[in-house]
C-alpha cells in the first residue's frame, strides 16, 4: 500500500476507533511499529488532534471533534459554498459561528488565488439583507444540539415577568426578521412555548423523568402547524387601499392575509392569537390611512391611545 492512501486510510481508522495503539495499528496495516509511529507523527503535523498516554492502560486518543476525509470540490461548487455562508453575514449570531469562520478560512486558504480573487469579487457584488440586530443569542449551540438530540435544556429566560427558570425541550430553531426563535415544550407550563434565543440568558443539557415524546418530526411541522392553529383565536378585519395592499404584499405576516379586490384594493379577515393584537395593530399603524382595523375591539383602542399620545406631542 503507497503511503499517501495508508496515511488516508489510517486517518479513517482512527476516526472510527477513537482510542488506539500504535502496535493494534501496526498490525492492522500489516507495517512495523516504527513506521506506524512515523505516519501518526505526520497525521499529528498535518493537524489530526492526537493525544498519547504511556502505563498499562495507555495508549493513543483522537481529542475533541473527529477529522473527515478531504473532498474535492469543482470551482463552481467552491464559490457556491461561500455564496451560501455570505447570505448569512447580517446575523448577529449563528449555531456554530466560530467553527464555521475557521471551516472557511481553512478552506479559503487552500483555494488557487484565482478562485481566491473570483469569491472576494462576488462578495462585493451581492447581499443578502437582513435586519441588523444587536442582540447575541450565546446558547444556539446548545438548543440546536438539544434538538437534534430530543433531548431537555435548563433555561433562564428573560421573559415578561421577568427572568425565569424552565425545562423545555426544544423543537428547533428559525430566524424571523434578524431574530431567532426556538418552539418548544416548556415542562413548567406543561405546553409549547415559543422563545427569542436572544433573551435565553443561561442555558445547559439536562436530563428529565418529564421528558415527552414531541409529535413534530421538524422545525418545519411545527411552522405548518403554528400558522394552521391560532391559540385564543381573536377575528382580525382589515380594510387596505391600493397603496396598503402594496405596503402589506411586503411583508411576511401579512401577505398571506391579503385579499384583493377588482379595483386593487383589499382587506384582512382571519383568526389571529389575542396575544398577538398588539403586535398586528402596531404593524399597521405604520400604514397610516391606507389601512382601517375594523376589529378586534381592542386593536382600535390601541391605535386611539397612539393616536392621543402623538397629538400631545404635537400641541
Amino acid at each position: 500500500m503507497a503511503k499517501t492512501q495508508r496515511l488516508f486510510e489510517l486517518m479513517m481508522t482512527i476516526n472510527a476507533k477513537q482510542k488506539f495503539t500504535a502496535r493494534e495499528l501496526a498490525q492492522e496495516f500489516g507495517v512495523s511499529y516504527r513506521t506506524i509511529l512515523r505516519d501518526l507523527d505526520e497525521l499529528s503535523a498535518l493537524g489530526v488532534p492526537l493525544y498519547s498516554e504511556v502505563g498499562a492502560n495507555g495508549g493513543y486518543y483522537l481529542l475533541h471533534d473527529r477529522m473527515l476525509p478531504p473532498i474535492f470540490f469543482k470551482e463552481s461548487e467552491a464559490v457556491a459554498m461561500f455564496l451560501a455562508y455570505h447570505s448569512l453575514q447580517f446575523f448577529g449570531a449563528l449555531p456554530f459561528q466560530a467553527e464555521t469562520d475557521m471551516a472557511l478560512k481553512k478552506f479559503y486558504q487552500h483555494l488557487p488565488e484565482d478562485i481566491q480573487k473570483r469569491i472576494d469579487r462576488m462578495k462585493e457584488r451581492v447581499v443578502f439583507w437582513n435586519p441588523s440586530r444587536v442582540q447575541s443569542s450565546d446558547y444556539l449551540n446548545v438548543i440546536l444540539e438539544t434538538a437534534i438530540e430530543q433531548g431537555a435544556t435548563l433555561i433562564h429566560y428573560d421573559g415578561s415577568e421577568g427572568i425565569s427558570e424552565r425545562t423545555i425541550q426544544p423543537i428547533g430553531l428559525y430566524s424571523y426578521n434578524g431574530f431567532w426563535y426556538c418552539p418548544a415544550y416548556c415542562l413548567k407550563r406543561e405546553s409549547f412555548r415559543l422563545f427569542r434565543a436572544d433573551r435565553i440568558q443561561f442555558a445547559k443539557r439536562v436530563s428529565s423523568e418529564k421528558k415527552r415524546d414531541l409529535p413534530y418530526r421538524s422545525i418545519r411541522d411545527w411552522i405548518k402547524w403554528s400558522e394552521r392553529d391560532v391559540i385564543n383565536p381573536v377575528l382580525f378585519k382589515v380594510d387596505l387601499t391600493l397603496e396598503g395592499v402594496r405596503r402589506a404584499k411586503s411583508d411576511l405576516d401579512l401577505r398571506r392575509m391579503i385579499r384583493i379586490r377588482d379595483d386593487g384594493t383589499g382587506w384582512i379577515n382571519t383568526q389571529i392569537p389575542k396575544t398577538e393584537i398588539t403586535y398586528f395593530a402596531d404593524l399597521l399603524w405604520g400604514f397610516g390611512t391606507d389601512a382601517t382595523i375594523k376589529e378586534p375591539s381592542e386593536a382600535i383602542l390601541h391605535i386611539r391611545r397612539k393616536i392621543s399620545a402623538m397629538a400631545r406631542l404635537y400641541r
